[in-house]
């Protein structure tokens, strides 16, 4: 017979390894708090490189693009600080006692609370490193274009393994020689615990870590107060540098502020939560508003608008017709749309106008007047990266500085800066110490971008960007200058969804745009140029959501406010055809009571390399009327992904982004009017794309040479443009005779 206590064992046996069990979740548990400051940061980075494509690219630029090795070096300094940022505030966090956990005293986790920090440090450098390889996982053309370029990547990647192995070097030697110390000084009484000394609070862990966690503490107060008053302070490093500068602030700031809560109980991390949370829904502490003026700053109210003194748009359009056109001839009119794409949009938007500007002068010099294709350039509707473009080109033309260099080269000269540093820096240092403040009290990381724009152009001897949009269409003593193209940039409102239209002029008449806002209605006549832009490029997170408020002067002359909330323009569609077209119709109109026949001549500029085509035309023999370049296609699977019902509305969502600008391209084309057996007498659309090539194109606001370089070959390999340009210079000729 089977005896009913012969299990009893085997229960014992599960019931002491699941006891075991529990009792090391418990531990694993309590040891993750002291040091969640850091986890949180390392998981936020891991996440953030395995899925932002924004972020990959940084990784490239660094590791491999960049030639500057003082920035290499920068990124080794920065990874080696935040690796012992995060080891010295988990070292000593673990010192701590704390009432409410426990298993942090328990001696079977001696070793953990050892190697917890020692990994964690350690991490830092080979984060950098699993970065920069995802990032070459995820580029399809990830080969390198010269010896040189294999040698230095190989040789970068080493060194971030030799720091990683140099920081577990350290941490572990550091153990041995403390041990050694102890046991010299103690050989009879020193034992295995004695290397874990504990402490009750604070200021038992020694003067040594008080006082640099209190440095630390002031350092970052510092920083923060310099980069409030210059955001550029860490522009030389990198971006990826500054990222890692602010990871060791967090790590040690927060921990140590972490570490004085959690003695106490003070659950410090929900309470700031819970305060940044109220503050934003009751708007205390909104510091993104839009700047109407210079002097106004992003936390201020805006004072109310002068009286009107901007150009009318009818006014600009005649006086730009009657200067160019001849009555019964059909008349060029160059007009352009440029899509978003960060500053991969704007360096390439630039260089095809720059490039035609420079081809039509070499075949009809200007001879002391107005070069041909600048002087037929009529409008522009750009959106985020593209309006950048558009305007780094016109400004880059206007009144340039006595250097020799060319359109082309001024434009890159402003571009060719990494805009992304002073943004990180702006974010995390300011804005993220403003979410906690009541009251609006810095600029935001908008202004950031913005100041950093201007300043670049200041550098090649514009000012153009810091001043009202519409001074570039006035003369010095206030009359009308139609000799600058048009320019239209989109924003997105918040709440209707709808287009934001901003031009320099002043607000229509009646309503001339369809589903949109008709910016001049709000903006001030002094709003300045690069605030313009910003708006129109106010990226997802990157660049903030602005307040733009209006003050409108009351008969008791006290102002009062409006507002609208503006995202980035390629929230409604990211082509800018949209608008172009209703700028089209609307000079058609004014042409028409003229008797001025139109030809008009549309330059498309996208570059998104895996954009679809909407123009068929690809015979490099013959570019006209329509032309585009044929990219290389890409398998693509037979089935579409199917998603589940938690996925499948956000991925719509996100699609119908795309879906809206091929609509809109669409529109575009079929409004035209084509004659395809003689083009000269009908309508001309040229798309200049990107395709994918040699060297991966980022999307961000920082890129390297070698993207300039691959946009140059695309642009003289890909497009017949001598042809092009004989064509265009012979149809700006004809016109311009008498």
């Amino acid at each position: 017979m089977t005896d009913p206590n012969s299990s009893t064992p085997i229960v014992h046996r599960w019931r002491h390894l699941f006891g075991n069990i529990a009792d090391w979740l418990a531990i694993g548990l309590d040891h993750g708090k002291p040091v969640r400051v850091s986890l949180l940061i390392l998981v936020f980075a891991t996440v953030v490189i395995s899925n932002v494509d924004q972020a990959t690219e940084l990784f490239l630029i660094a590791m491999w693009a960049d030639p500057s090795n003082a920035r290499y070096a920068a990124l080794l300094v920065t990874a080696a600080m935040a690796g012992l940022a995060v080891w010295y505030t988990a070292l000593n966090a673990y010192r701590l006692i704390y009432p409410r956990w426990p298993a942090l005293q328990d001696p079977r986790a001696a070793p953990l609370r050892r190697w917890i920090p020692r990994i964690l440090g350690a991490i830092v450098p080979l984060l950098v490193l699993f970065g920069y390889l995802m990032a070459l996982q995820s580029t399809p053309h990830a080969t390198c274009l010269t010896a040189v370029q294999c040698h230095r990547r190989d040789l970068r990647a080493v060194g971030l393994l030799i720091e990683s192995a140099a920081m577990i070097a350290f941490f572990i030697g550091r153990q041995w020689v403390l041990k050694s110390r102890l046991l010299a000084a103690n050989a009879h009484t020193a034992q295995a615990g004695s290397l874990e000394p504990r402490a009750e609070s604070i200021t038992v862990l020694g003067t040594t870590p008080l006082s640099v966690f209190l440095a630390v503490l002031m350092l970052n107060v510092l920083i923060t107060v310099l980069v409030a008053m210059q955001p550029r302070q860490f522009d030389g490093m990198g971006s990826l540098a500054v990222l890692l500068i602010t990871g060791s602030f967090f790590c040690m700031s927060g921990g140590f502020l972490c570490m004085l809560a959690d003695r106490r109980g003070v659950p410090l991390i929900s309470l700031l939560a819970l305060a940044a949370i109220g503050l934003h829904a009751t708007h205390l502490n909104d510091n993104h508003r839009v700047r109407q003026y210079p002097s106004m700053s992003t936390h201020q109210r805006p004072a109310p608008p002068p009286p009107e003194s901007r150009p009318d748009f009818d006014t600009y359009a005649d006086a730009w017709l009657q200067s160019r056109c001849r009555p019964q001839r059909a008349c060029p009119v160059i007009v352009v749309s440029t899509e978003g794409g960060g500053l991969r949009s704007a360096a390439w938007t630039a260089m095809v106008l720059s490039r035609f500007t420079a081809l039509i002068d070499q075949l009809t010099p200007p001879n002391g007047g107005e070069p041909l294709f600048e002087r037929y350039l009529f409008a522009g509707s750009g959106v985020s990266g593209g309006s950048l473009g558009l305007a780094t080109y016109v400004v880059a033309l206007q009144n340039p500085p006595q250097t020799g260099l060319s359109a082309q080269t001024r434009s890159e000269h402003i571009l060719d800066h990494d805009f992304l540093a002073p943004v990180m820096a702006n974010a995390w240092f300011i804005d993220f110490t403003q979410r906690w403040l009541p009251g609006a009290l810095f600029d935001d990381r908008g202004r950031a971008l913005t100041r950093a724009w201007e300043q670049a152009a200041q550098e090649q001897g514009q000012i153009a960007f810091a001043q009202p949009f519409a001074a570039l269409y006035q003369h010095a003593d206030g009359s009308l200058n139609a000799d600058v193209p048009a320019l239209f940039f989109n924003s997105t409102t918040v709440g209707e969804g709808w287009r934001f239209v901003q031009d320099p002029f002043r607000p229509f008449a009646e309503s001339s745009w369809t589903t949109a806002y008709d910016g001049s209605r709000w903006l001030d006549p002094r709003v300045p140029l690069s605030e313009v832009l910003l708006n129109s490029a106010r990226f997802t997170f990157l660049s903030p959501a602005g307040t733009l408020q209006t003050a409108a002067t009351t008969g008791s002359q006290s102002p009062t406010p409006t507002a609208l909330q503006l995202v980035d323009g390629g929230y409604f569609e990211n082509s800018g055809t949209t608008t172009l077209r209703e700028i089209m119709q609307r000079l058609r109109t004014i042409a028409a009571k003229q008797g001025q026949p139109l030809h008009f001549i549309v330059l498309h500029i996208s570059n998104d390399p895996s954009l679809h085509d909407f123009v068929d035309a690809h015979d490099p023999a013959h570019p006209l009327p329509l032309y585009s370049v044929a990219c290389p296609r890409t398998p693509s699977p037979t089935e579409r992904s199917s998603y589940g019902e938690a996925t499948a509305p956000i991925v719509a969502l996100l699609d119908t982004r795309n879906a809206r600008g091929e609509f809109a391209r669409a529109e575009l084309l079929s409004s035209l009017q084509l004659n395809n057996g003689e083009p000269s007498d009908g309508d001309v659309l040229w798309h200049m794309r990107l395709c994918p090539g040699n060297y991966p194109l980022p999307l961000g606001w920082t890129i390297s040479p070698p993207v300039f370089d691959e946009m140059h070959r695309q642009l003289e390999q890909n497009y017949p443009l001598s042809a092009m340009a004989t064509w265009l210079d012979q149809q700006l000729q004809n016109a311009a005779q008498p």
